[in-house]
């Protein structure tokens, strides 16, 4: 980790990323509503029956990753209660600097920046955190074909 990002800094900023996520998953249920309705008022026939359900189905998909990615941001926003705890071990919290990727272990986020560095935001229910989980600053773990060594853990 950048000596001048802090933790609190890397939480906040995954927060804010996993809120756009959510606004889009809202964006995305809000057009499929959308188009729905735009169909409704068409003449019946089969094709359109079709794509109501099409559309139903799409609805429902985003709703449960909508309720998904909610259950995730509250679980991020309680981790703000321990933004300043150092770890030793990769652990929910941690912030893992490999030789390859620098992960933030807290919910599935795709790669945002704080102060210019990328950070991954890495989910406990992943397998890439499956094979680091309890590692330190020094070991090494392999996912897939590749081999990473954690430089730090903090």
């Amino acid at each position: 980790m950048d000596t001048t990002t802090t933790k609190s800094e890397i939480l906040e900023a995954a927060i804010r990323q996993h809120e756009t996520v959510i606004e889009d998953f809202r964006e995305g249920i809000r057009q499929s509503l959308q188009n729905e309705g735009k169909i409704n008022e068409e003449a019946y026939d089969p094709q359109t029956q079709a794509f109501n359900a099409e559309a139903s189905e799409e609805v429902d998909h985003l709703s449960r990753q909508l309720e998904f990615a909610n259950r995730e941001l509250e679980e991020l926003r309680r981790m703000r209660l321990e933004s300043t705890r150092v770890h030793d071990t990769v652990q929910l919290g941690a912030v893992v600097k490999t030789d390859r990727e620098t992960f933030f272990v807290s919910s599935s986020i795709e790669r945002f920046y704080v102060n210019g560095t990328p950070y991954f935001g890495l989910s406990l229910h992943s397998p890439l955190y499956q094979a680091m989980k309890g590692k330190k600053a020094g070991d090494t773990f392999s996912y897939g074909k590749t081999t990473y060594t954690i430089m730090e853990v903090s």
